[in-house]
């Protein structure tokens, strides 16, 4: 373990208050904090992560060759039924959130 020897004891209260208040912060984060961090971008980071993951399941899906593709569940339905809905969702809550933000 490193130690630090600080002859000025308001120094040294300093620092150790502001490790104490970063070990706090950690530990209030968790997760899911410590990915996305905390502010007002979180919902953006979160919902902007969905849409990523959502495309890219759906592009994935829809470069599969088609012997390795369900027969009931084709690339029309997964476009119409799925991404699409979604996507639009995100985007008018997105959309939203930042008009109710801005007071308008």
């Amino acid at each position: 373990m490193n130690k630090l020897e600080i002859q000025d004891p308001k120094v040294a209260s300093k620092i150790i208050a502001a490790n104490s208040e970063s070990e706090k912060r950690k530990a209030e984060l968790g997760l899911l904090g410590k990915f996305f961090g905390s502010g007002d971008n979180v919902r953006l980071y979160i919902v902007g992560t969905i849409a990523l993951i959502i495309l890219l399941i759906a592009l994935v899906y829809t470069l599969t060759p088609d012997k390795y593709r369900s027969a009931d569940f084709g690339l029309k339905e997964m476009w119409s039924l799925v991404v699409l809905p979604v996507e639009s969702t995100i985007i008018g809550y997105l959309i939203g959130s930042w008009s109710k933000d801005s007071g308008n």
